[in-house]
């Protein structure tokens, strides 16, 4: 019998798994609609030029075109981002080889194809600033040499190549350092990578003659890409519909628009559906990659172990333009030092311009980076000062009632339990054979909540229905937390409830899937929207069963005298009743930042983290000296959650996060070659599959927050924060040595153990 209060924190099926399992799930490349043209993106064969001009009188000419997109044909203003650095299409310099210049829309992509190599466009090639150095040389050439002119917030950076700066200070960093009895520096490089999903993008726009424009995509924040589209192109947004399909991963790639945009702008001066299909090579090319950059940390401890000072500098790489890089450097600052006890502290982020792809918000962005550098080198210091990792971790651990860098008073903080618990898991201490090791890193995330509504109905059929602007990712949360929530309101099971894919068209308004917000955003909105059709349900039934409220209870979809069960009424029957629906409505209810020290923060847009969370990663690893190469033997992660509304859920979170974290650890790097992207592919860049996953163990620790829901904390992100530095600090534990570079391959471990040899 399910009742009320008794689904939530079990495990359960995902809503979505038959029609994915059966192959029936239909994404945005599915979508054949009637009499769409095919649209193809003409890219820039130059990291960095001057266009001359650009003329498309020929290939307007030819056979089957319908319409050409670029810089002479649309809105001249620049995308709406913190620095508004960016076009459509660029209507002066191309930054980085293969930026869109113009969009063909023809019957067939064959047609478009021709049509986009017949477009003339004149170049002027400049030599492109290539590399983080170059693009902070005294006499570094400028990737924006207009930068002056640029509307930004007022908070935003921008000088030269330099597009963000934040800063974290608080003690005495020198003084500190020579107290110490033990100081370590180390540096540290971070490869970019790609977000890693498996759905090619595309989109479909089409036009209609009212004013309308219908997007059909896959979009991780429909209703504010639909914003953000319908304000470029001046259109009116209650006009622009954006039709969310099922999305095959993200992990922070899809917040930006990008074939959207192409699309729309083909549709707006055609009568015809436009569809925007990438190849795996395309899409790789506009892929908004994880940010490479470097580190340089200096630490010291006392003889005891103790930490007394920290100064660590970020340098992030984010591309020819800025759009979401700036989290990177703001969330690398946080982490720098956390979660432990550092009394003096001087923590900053930088961020550049180089003529590469634009860098976007991976998830977590900034903080594997972050991570990484940051528990490679405690462990350095726990090595100098002869501590046990795991028991320099304790002494210096946070515990509630400290402070984050910020100032920022923690509570609910389980670290401890997260780092004992991981460390336990993998056996730590015990003895282990030769060439194996084992490592240990800790982290802590913020939870986020954002602007949502929802609605669930109750149909005369009796079958319930969620209605979310939540977009289901691929992880479950809109497909599967969200019916739970609900369900456990109304007292029935989740495979009883329907969900509804994101549809701006619903009137459900939500901030998207990005930063943790899924579950806390829009399960509020659902758990209010539930709560009302429950009050609903309720009245309709004291009125069909002439009975008191108090008397009533809801079970397995009726509504039923407590006294008397066998006396009730169907949701079906109630709905009816009601005039054929019972529909409830909510919304988020936000949550409030806490407060900081303002004094200790220098540009920090993102300096308070509310419900944090903690977590801790341990790993066994097997290191071949001869070849370098290393097998991940076991990985386990203890993470707070808070309160864990779908274990299932949080375990599959953990469990993805592993695997995409050791991808980042030791194969996945995106490589340049005088600005050419070498691996546009997933044939040479080499993500894990199944067959590379070691064993894992997800560790849920709950220890409720104050600001969230049930005590709920944010669970998406932070699993794939750690296991890169504890695969690393492993590596160093079974041989001695390891890269301070990722992503670690064979060759660079060869190279860390034979510093003094030649390959």
């Amino acid at each position: 019998m399910t009742v009320p209060g008794t689904v939530i924190g079990a495990k359960w099926p995902r809503g979505d798994g038959h029609v994915k399992a059966a192959g029936s799930a239909r994404y945005t490349a599915d979508m054949m609609i009637d009499g769409a043209l095919s649209g193809v993106v003409l890219r820039s064969p130059h990291a960095f030029a001057r266009i001359r001009r650009v003329d498309i009188a020929t290939a307007r000419a030819l056979p089957g075109v319908h319409a050409i997109a670029f810089s002479g044909n649309v809105p001249a203003k620049p995308l709406d981002f913190s620095i508004k650095d960016q076009h459509l299409f660029p209507p002066d310099y191309v930054r980085y080889l293969g930026e869109p210049v113009a969009a063909v829309a023809a019957e067939t992509e064959a047609q478009a194809r021709d049509a986009t190599a017949a477009i003339i466009v004149e170049y002027e090639p400049l030599a492109p600033v290539l590399t983080i150095e170059q693009a902070l040389a005294q006499d570094a050439a400028l990737v924006h040499p207009d930068w002056q002119s640029y509307e930004r917030r007022e908070s935003s950076v921008l000088e030269g190549n330099v597009c963000g700066r934040n800063r974290i200070r608080r003690g005495d960093v020198d003084e500190g350092l020579v107290r110490a009895a033990h100081v370590v520096t180390s540096e540290f490089t971070f490869s970019a990578g790609l977000p890693g999903y498996i759905e090619p993008r595309c989109a479909v726009a089409h036009a209609g003659k009212d004013g309308t424009l219908t997007v059909w995509c896959g979009s991780q924040s429909p209703h504010g890409n639909r914003d953000d589209l319908a304000a470029f192109f001046d259109l009116d947004p209650s006009k622009v519909r954006f039709i969310n399909q099922y999305v095959g991963g993200a992990f922070g790639g899809k917040i930006l628009m990008a074939p959207e945009m192409y699309a729309a702008a083909l549709a707006l001066q055609c009568d015809r559906p436009v569809r925007v299909a990438w190849s795996r090579h395309e899409d790789c090319m506009h892929a908004f990659p994880r940010a490479g950059g470097s580190a340089v940390f200096t630490s010291g401890a006392d003889a005891d172990g103790r930490l007394l000072a920290m100064r660590a500098s970020f340098v992030f790489d984010t591309g020819a333009y800025i759009g979401y890089g700036s989290g990177s450097a703001l969330i690398a600052t946080m982490l720098a030092s956390a979660p432990y006890r550092i009394p003096a502290l001087d923590l900053d982020g930088t961020l550049v311009y180089t003529n590469k792809h634009i860098a976007g918000p991976v998830r977590a962005p900034g903080a594997p980076q972050a991570n990484f550098a940051k528990e490679l080198h405690l462990d350095e210091l726990a090595l100098a000062a002869g501590v046990d990792p795991l028991d320099f971790r304790l002494i210096n651990a946070w515990q509630d009632g400290d402070l984050s860098p910020t100032g920022q008073r923690l509570s609910s903080v389980s670290v401890r339990e997260a780092l004992e618990k991981a460390a336990a898991a993998i056996g730590w201490g015990r003895p282990l054979p030769a060439l194996r090791g084992r490592g240990i890193a800790a982290g802590w995330w913020f939870s986020a909540c954002g602007t949502s509504q929802a609605r669930v109905r109750v149909n005369a059929d009796g079958r319930v229905r969620v209605i979310s602007g939540n977009p289901e990712m691929g992880t479950g949360a809109a497909a599967q937390g969200l019916p739970i929530i609900a369900a456990d309101a109304l007292g029935i099971d989740p495979a009883n409830i329907e969900f509804a894919l994101a549809d701006t068209g619903d009137e459900a308004p939500d901030d998207g899937a990005h930063g943790s917000i899924s579950t806390f955003s829009a399960g509020q909105a659902v758990a209010a929207a539930a709560a009302d059709a429950r009050d609903q349900l309720l009245a309709q039934a004291e009125s069909m069963l002439e009975a008191r409220r108090e008397d009533l209870e809801l079970r397995d979809g009726r509504v039923v005298n407590a006294e008397v069960p066998s006396v009730g009424a169907s949701f079906a029957e109630l709905a009816l009743a009601a005039g054929g629906s019972i529909e409830g409505r909510g919304a988020s209810s936000g949550l409030a930042d806490p407060e900081i020290d303002e004094s200790l923060v220098q540009g920090h847009g993102f300096a308070a983290w509310p419900a944090a969370s903690f977590l801790a990663t341990a790993a066994e690893v097997e290191v071949d000296p001869e070849m370098g190469g290393v097998h991940v033997v076991h990985l386990a992660t203890a993470q707070d959650v808070g309160f864990a509304f779908n274990p299932a859920g949080v375990i599959g979170q953990i469990e993805g996060g592993a695997v995409q974290a050791m991808g980042w650890a030791l194969t996945e790097e995106l490589k340049y070659e005088d600005g050419a992207l070498l691996n546009p592919d997933l044939k040479h860049y080499l993500l894990p599959t199944a067959l590379d996953a070691p064993r894992i163990t997800a560790i849920i620790v709950e220890r409720p927050s104050e600001e969230g829901p049930r005590g709920m904390k944010g669970a998406g992100e932070p699993p794939v924060t750690t296991p890169a530095a504890a695969i690393g600090n492993a590596i160093r534990a079974a041989c001695g040595a390891v890269p301070h570079t990722t992503p670690m391959t064979p060759e660079r471990i060869w190279r860390a153990l034979n510093p003094n040899l030649r390959a």
